[in-house]
């Protein structure tokens, strides 16, 4: 998802919820102390209702809400408050408007600050995915570390540990990456899919895992979870995302379309559908290697991916001339597309 490495945050699937969590408002002493504490308590309150407000709200309502928390906030000055939380507050609202650079400008202070402080969880988690967008791989990885210091296990957790496991490949720890792959898989395989959006974490997870496996050099081991991954989501919903899953850059998107595609292409027993799928497959992996810059680390891999199902696309097309020589029966759907 980037720079000399580009790699894609399967992130997310990205974004935990988090409700409101009740605090107790200032005590008559906190108010001696200092006058202006129940009016930063106010402003904390007002900006989590308009962060999560009850009942379903279109993206349109919420990026007003969000607005308004932000010019509250900023006009009380939360960005050098001494109560964390709003710290934290205006940190998250700015990664929810995608202004990322302010988002972590914001964050990374007050973590410094106060790491384990209330609402630090959720603070933690923004700083990952304002780093994922603007590409900061080892901040990124660091900040779930320290998300998954405060939060060890929780449904949540699967997601961060798949991100997680994403962004060490970014970094080039392939070995760390498949390790944290496997992990994620193996803890949703052994449990009862009790949780809502597990199995789409599960699917992201596998098809992190077959890049991961591919780039590292173990290409039997990448097909076998590739073709699981392509019957798992056989119309490229899950990996196809556009609002849930995000990719740094957005061409990266391609090298988990073509690996699944090429299995298709595998498993295509009709001759003008497999000619199809690896028409495909050779239009996937170029427009990789068109968008991709110079310095990315995987262009020499996707070039003799390129070349491989350049003759297998050959091969096809030989194949399903000599058929209609003997005459085909009706033209077959694609699988994306029943």
């Amino acid at each position: 998802m980037k720079r000399p490495v580009v790699v894609a945050l399967l992130a997310l699937v990205a974004s935990v919820a988090t409700a409101s969590v009740a605090e107790t408002p200032p005590s008559v002493w906190d108010r001696a102390k200092d006058p202006a504490v129940t009016e930063r308590y106010r402003l904390h309150r007002r900006v989590q209702e308009l962060m999560h407000p009850p009942g379903p709200t279109n993206e349109a309502i919420r990026t007003l809400l969000r607005d308004r928390a932000r010019a509250e906030l900023e006009m009380g000055s939360a960005a050098t408050s001494p109560d964390v939380r709003l710290r934290f507050d205006l940190g998250e609202v700015y990664e929810e408007l995608k202004h990322y650079e302010q988002s972590i400008a914001v964050l990374e202070p007050a973590l410094a600050l106060s790491p384990r402080e209330n609402g630090a969880a959720e603070a933690w988690l923004a700083l990952a995915f304002s780093a994922a967008h603007l590409d900061r791989s080892r901040q990124e990885r660091d900040a779930y570390d320290a998300y998954l210091a405060l939060v060890p296990d929780g449904h949540s957790t699967l997601n961060v540990l798949s991100n997680r496991a994403e962004s060490e490949m970014r970094l080039g720890e392939l070995d760390e990456a498949v390790a944290g792959y496997r992990d994620v898989i193996d803890r949703i395989e052994h449990s009862a899919f009790g949780q809502g959006g597990d199995l789409d974490i599960l699917v992201l997870a596998r098809w992190g895992l077959a890049v991961a496996l591919d780039r590292s050099g173990n290409p039997a081991d990448a097909e076998h979870e590739a073709l699981i991954a392509a019957k798992q989501d056989p119309a490229e919903r899950i990996i196809g995302d556009q609002e849930s899953v995000f990719f740094v850059p957005d061409y990266e998107r391609d090298w988990y379309y073509a690996l699944g595609r090429t299995q298709h292409a595998k498993q295509a027993t009709d001759p003008r559908l497999a000619a199809k799928y690896w028409s495909l497959v050779v239009r996937t992996w170029a427009d990789y290697l068109q968008r991709a810059a110079p310095t990315d680390r995987w262009v020499a891999l996707a070039k003799a991916h390129l070349g491989s199902a350049q003759v297998e696309q050959r091969r096809a097309d030989a194949r399903l001339a000599a058929a209609k020589k003997k005459g085909l029966p009706a033209d077959p759907t694609p699988i994306w597309e029943r």
